[in-house]
This record gives structure tokens, C-alpha cells and sequence, in this order.
């Protein structure tokens, strides 16, 4: 027996386009470093959001600033490059947390990837694959119960809309609930995908697609747990303090339509043209816990519980992206060798709408006692004033990448991408009348260049080197009130990739170097609010760097047993006033496997992770006797275990176990925020 067969299997191995170039690529063929998690791993280990699939892909660290922020690192830096089918859809506000029942797999391609993307930092790009109907009848059905009521079902239906498949359809629906560990915190999800696909003619494919999801959390985490008593010594809080009552809330929904047109045009060439519309809203109305003031850090009295003052935040808006990507791709011959060629272009436009709120800095609440409080606090009273923040982003680019084969093993991959990119914000007062744009900004021409080569060494092994650049605009003026440059990221690494035991096993180990210039940190050297407009001037600096390594190895050793295992090291060196407010390692270590035993025990598999970190260490954390301090946290390592029984080759049941010694971490020094402990969850899959 074997556990029910996921929808659209997809082989990892194989050349797929490229979620940095466009180009047609095998893993080993692209001059990166590349990891895909595909929906087979997604469903075996039961992760169902992004967040969990980050957590097992080499050289990603993950972090969080609490429960509705999450922040992911690579090499250093932090990944903002999201991208659905290849469109960049991230958002600060709107569109964080991405439920994994919509997608088939998961693309991370590691260092600075601006050819697609355009603006952003040299840390990865995350892809997230959309499922794709298919020709014939097939479903899935899933239900999932675990720690902290957690409540989950999903949904995976495809249907055939005519007798041969030429048009056919796609639904996904995946409906959560789930309490937490940290008191009044709870959270309801629901994400759901439609789509229709349809072969015109013999060459054309029209594809057609709305997404949604919705996250409505009540009680989430703003700010952070102390870390010191009033005496100075650990206060060590149970993990799940909380300085949030049961009225906060921080809801996001972000809603998709999208339309793609494929066209193969002979048997070199196709095109393909998507176009997608995201619009997302966001309210929160959230507290904090300081000290006395907000300028002071709550330490907590041992005896009496004492020490902590909530203050409140409110906040909201929408936002809206329109986003366009066409290219055409294929072959040509010069040199009497065929070559691989990409031409596109790309745009987007973006408005995000902030709505003005009454201030709340007269809301206060001293917390009695942190040890007896039931999350009992007065609710602010407040309103939206009717002014709001317009804030407008367009890019446009024009892109092209090439792999010339110059002799039968040597590869040369380059790439170049010129971009215009524009901001602005336009103000809107109480009546609605239009008061003025600030914030102008404007990036003409920037060229972000793309070089890679690879060398087959033999049928299954090459080597390889690139340097990608990327840019980031800035939104700071120096003291002069002159604006600051973009910062300019980049990324240089070689490495070697292998296919193993039949192409069965693929291994690779990169060496890299990544830097981040004339990044804009607040000048000491200037008064806060020093600049005409009220604002504080900057001052760009260089120097934050990251260098180190990545060893990865996925697929499987024989039949019936797989392997992950990733090691990495990452030396970052910052600039003292580039501040993250995040704690990274220098060696991560991340073991997975699974094992399906055969005979008697034939519907039986197992496997777990192992995921290990180095110390970490927090900086200027602050004290109540020194001031500052530094607060270090020691190797860190977390154990996962899961099974799964397969009672027919279409029912099957999972038992998973996160974090199995329940072992009591900080997430975050800087900003502190306990890490899960043991949780348990079960899942019944049917498939039809």
C-alpha cells in the first residue's frame, strides 16, 4: 500500500523555467543555489504554510517580530522577493502570510535575482507555484486536528469541463481555526483557489484564476516579552505571556485575479503574457508593553508582578496591484551551436491607501500584576479621522537573459534588465480634499546585470560561478535635504551540483559572498527632525556584507527512503547603525528524512527533522542596572518526528510532532518573542 497520490507530481529534476531568468533550466544547469519543495514534501510533512516550508529549506533563517510579522533571511539579508507564478506579490501590510493548499510547490532561489524583480534586496527569491487544472478527473480531501484547537480542512478538486479535458477547472478551499499557547490568542484562516484553463487550437493555452485568503487573528502579539527583572536577573516569563487583551486584533485579507495567455509558436519558440490585479485591506488595533513611558522598557518586579504599561496602536488601509509580465522564449542557432534566449518586459503599478486614525497616545493601562492578569483592559475609544495617505509605486522594465552553449560541456548565462521605477505620496485631509504629494522619487534607466557560466565536468556533475546585482530605492535626504541613492546589492558565488544514484539524489555546495551598500542609516550627527519637512536626515553607508557557504542534498538514497540535509554558514558583518532588529546564526544545520517500510509494514512511513542552529546574540538589549546589555541565546537544536499509515493506496492518516522536547527558545533577541513549544497535529487524507 502507499499513501494517496498528490495531484499534478511533478520530478524536481527536470528543466523548468527559471524563477530568476525565464530560462528553461535543470537545478543543476542554473547557476544559483536552488531549492524546491515540492507538494509531495509539502503534504508528507504537513506543512501548510509558507512560514513551515522556509523553515526546512537550506540557508533560510526564520524569525518573526511577532505573530502577524513574519521575517525570513538569507545570506544576511531579508527576503521580500515573493512572487506567484512568478509575479512579485509581496506586501508589507496586506500580504504576508501565504497558506500553502494553493500552491504546488515551492521555488527558493538564494542571493540577488533582479532581472525579474527589478527593485529589492541580494537575499532570495521566494516562488509559489499556483496548482494548474488538469485534463482529467481528481480530488483530494483532507481534515486536520491538532494542538491549541487547531481545526483545519482542505479541498483539492479537479474537474474536467469537456469529455477530452480541452477546458477543465481547478478549486481549492482550505478553511482553518486555531487557538495558541500564548493567552487569548487566536487565529481564523481561510484560503481558497478557482481557476479554468482551456487549449485553443493545438498551440494555445488560456488560463483564467481568482485567489483569497483571509487571516483574522484576535489577541496577536505586538512588541515583546522582557527578557530582565527589575533586579536585573532573567525574569524568564512563561511562554505564553502575553500583553495583548481579547479586543486587539490585526486582520489582512488579499484577494487575486490573474489571467495568462501561453502560445508555443513552432517547436523553439512559445510566449507567454500574465496579468494579475491583487487588492488586500488591513486593520489592527494592537497594544504594547512598556515601562512607565514609551521611552522606558518594562522590567517586571519577581515579587509582585508589576513593571509593564500597555499602550495602544491603531491603524489600517488597502492596497492595489496591477502587475504585467510577457516574454517570448526559444532557440536559435549561431556558431553552428543552439542557444537558449529570453526577451521580456514587466510593469506594475501599486497604490497603497493608509487611512488617518485618532491618536491613541492618551490610552494607557498598567498591567497589576503580569502573573495573575486575565487580559482585562478598558478598550480604546477611536475613529477614523477621514484623512488618509495615498502612497503610488510603478515600475517598468524591460529584461533579456541568454545561455550560450560555446563548446559541448561551457555554458555562459547573462542577463540585463532596465528599469524605471517612480514613488510618490499624495495627502488627503479630513474633507477629502487633496493637501499635497511629498516623498517624490524617481530611479530612471537603472541596468541590473546578470553572469553565470557552468561547466558539465561529466553527465551528472558541473561546476558553476555567476554575479547577480539588484537595487533598492530608498525613501531618506541627507542633511543637505538631498535624497539618497538606491542601495545596491549583490552576489557572487560558485559552486558545484551533482545528480547521484541515477539522478535519484541531487547535492550541491555553493561558496558565496553577498554585499549591501549605501544603505541609509539616521545621522547622529544632526538633531532628530532636523529637515524642512520635520523628518530626520540619513546618511548612507557601506560595509554590510555576508560570506560563507551552503552544502545541500535532497532526493532519495534508494527506493522508498529520502534525504534533506542542508549546512550552511553565513558570516554577516554590518555597518554598527544598520540596524534589523533580528538575530542571526552563523551555522544552520537541517536533517530530514523519511523512510517507507516495505513487507508487512508496507503501509507504514516515518521521518522527522532535525533543525540546529548556532548561538545567536541580541545587542543593546535594554537593562535595568547596566543600561544596555548583550543577551545570547546558545545552539539551539529542534526535533520534528511523523508517521504516516496508509489504509489504501487512496486513505492515509498522518501524526506529526513539532518540536518534541518542547523546548522553551527565544524566536527573536531583539525583539523578543518566545518560539512554539510542542504542538501535535493529525491529518486524514482521502484522495478520489
Amino acid at each position: 500500500m502507499v499513501a494517496p497520490r498528490a495531484l499534478d507530481s511533478v520530478t524536481v529534476s527536470g528543466a523548468r523555467e527559471s524563477a530568476s531568468t525565464h530560462l528553461p533550466l535543470s537545478a543543476r544547469e542554473t547557476p544559483q543555489s536552488l531549492s524546491t519543495v515540492a507538494r509531495e514534501q509539502i503534504e508528507r510533512q504537513s506543512l501548510t504554510s509558507v512560514d513551515a516550508v522556509l523553515r526546512n529549506v537550506t540557508g533560510i533563517a526564520v524569525s518573526f517580530y511577532d505573530t502577524q510579522r513574519p521575517l525570513y533571511f538569507s545570506r544576511g539579508f531579508q527576503i521580500t522577493d515573493f512572487q506567484v507564478d512568478g509575479i512579485p506579490t509581496y506586501s508589507g501590510s496586506t500580504n504576508q502570510e501565504y497558506d500553502t493548499a494553493l500552491y504546488e510547490r515551492v521555488e527558493v532561489v538564494r542571493g540577488a535575482n533582479g532581472i525579474l524583480t527589478g527593485v529589492g534586496v541580494p537575499s532570495a527569491t521566494i516562488n509559489m507555484v499556483r496548482k494548474r487544472p488538469q485534463r482529467e478527473f481528481a480530488a483530494t480531501v483532507a481534515v486536520t486536528a491538532g494542538s491549541w484547537g487547531l481545526y483545519r480542512g482542505e479541498l483539492d478538486m479537479n474537474v474536467p469541463l469537456t469529455a477530452d479535458g480541452s477546458v477543465r477547472s481547478r478549486l481549492v478551499l482550505a478553511p482553518q481555526i486555531k487557538e495558541s499557547f500564548r493567552d487569548r490568542y487566536a487565529e481564523d484562516k481561510t484560503a481558497v483557489l478557482a481557476a479554468v484553463e482551456a487549449d485553443v487550437g493545438g498551440s494555445t493555452v488560456v488560463s483564467l484564476g481568482f485567489q483569497r485568503q483571509s487571516n483574522e487573528p484576535t489577541a496577536p502579539i505586538w512588541g515583546t516579552v522582557p527578557h530582565f527583572a527589575t533586579d536585573g536577573s532573567r525574569i524568564d516569563l512563561p511562554v505564553s505571556t502575553s500583553f495583548s487583551p481579547a479586543w486587539t486584533r490585526w486582520e489582512r485579507t488579499s484577494s487575486t485575479a490573474y489571467a495568462a495567455v501561453e502560445h508555443q509558436i513552432n517547436d523553439d519558440w512559445h510566449a507567454k503574457a500574465s496579468l494579475a490585479r491583487t487588492e488586500g485591506d488591513t486593520f489592527r488595533l494592537v497594544t504594547y508593553g512598556y515601562g512607565a513611558t514609551t521611552a522606558k522598557a518594562p522590567f517586571i518586579d519577581r515579587a509582585t508582578g508589576s513593571g509593564a504599561t500597555l499602550y495602544a496602536g491603531v491603524g489600517g488601509g488597502s492596497e492595489a496591484q496591477d502587475s504585467l509580465d510577457a516574454y517570448v522564449s526559444g532557440k536559435f542557432t549561431l556558431g553552428g551551436r543552439k542557444h537558449d534566449l529570453v526577451v521580456g518586459l514587466s510593469s506594475s503599478r501599486t497604490e497603497s491607501v493608509t487611512d488617518v486614525y485618532n491618536s491613541l497616545t492618551a490610552w494607557s493601562y498598567t498591567i497589576p500584576d503580569i502573573y495573575t492578569w486575565d487580559g482585562n483592559a478598558p478598550m480604546p475609544a477611536y475613529s477614523r479621522t477621514g484623512a488618509w495617505r495615498n502612497q503610488t509605486t510603478r515600475q517598468a522594465g524591460v529584461y533579456a537573459s541568454a545561455r550560450w552553449r560555446l563548446t559541448d560541456p561551457l555554458s555562459l548565462l547573462t542577463g540585463l534588465r532596465v528599469t524605471d521605477w517612480h514613488r510618490q505620496t499624495d495627502a488627503y485631509g479630513t474633507t477629502g480634499a487633496y493637501t499635497g504629494t511629498s516623498a517624490i522619487q524617481d530611479e530612471t534607466r537603472k541596468v541590473t546585470p546578470y553572469l553565470g557560466v557552468v561547466y558539465d565536468l561529466s553527465p551528472t556533475v558541473s561546476a558553476y560561478a555567476s554575479y547577480t546585482r539588484i537595487f533598492n530605492p530608498q525613501n531618506y535626504r541627507d542633511k543637505n535635504n538631498v535624497p539618497l541613492s538606491p542601495v545596491v546589492g549583490s552576489n557572487a558565488e560558485a559552486g558545484i551540483k551533482a545528480d547521484l544514484f541515477e539522478r535519484r539524489l541531487q547535492a550541491s555546495l555553493a561558496v558565496f559572498r553577498t554585499l549591501q551598500n549605501h544603505y541609509g542609516v539616521r545621522d547622529s550627527s544632526q538633531p532628530s527632525g532636523s529637515l524642512p519637512d520635520g523628518s530626520s536626515a540619513y546618511v548612507a553607508v557601506d560595509g554590510t556584507r555576508s560570506q560563507g557557504f551552503e552544502i545541500d542534498l535532497s532526493g532519495r538514497i534508494q527506493p522508498g527512503w529520502r534525504v534533506n540535509a542542508g549546512f550552511t554558514k553565513a558570516r554577516v558583518t554590518r555597518n554598527a547603525s544598520d540596524l534589523i532588529y533580528a538575530n542571526l546564526p552563523e551555522y544552520q544545520l537541517k536533517l530530514g528524512t523519511d523512510y517507507q517500510f516495505r513487507g508487512a509494514l508496507a503501509p507504514l512511513s516515518v521521518g522527522g527533522d532535525l533543525q540546529w542552529q548556532s548561538k545567536v546574540e541580541g545587542f543593546n538589549i535594554p537593562h535595568p542596572t547596566l543600561g544596555t546589555t548583550t543577551v545570547t541565546q546558545s545552539p539551539l537544536a529542534l526535533l520534528n518526528l511523523r508517521a504516516t499509515w496508509a489504509f489504501s493506496p487512496k486513505l492515509s492518516a498522518t501524526l506529526a510532532i513539532n518540536n518534541l522536547t518542547s523546548k522553551k527558545y527565544w524566536a527573536n533577541l531583539d525583539y523578543q518573542n518566545y518560539g512554539d513549544p510542542r504542538n501535535v497535529s493529525l491529518t486524514l487524507r482521502a484522495a478520489f
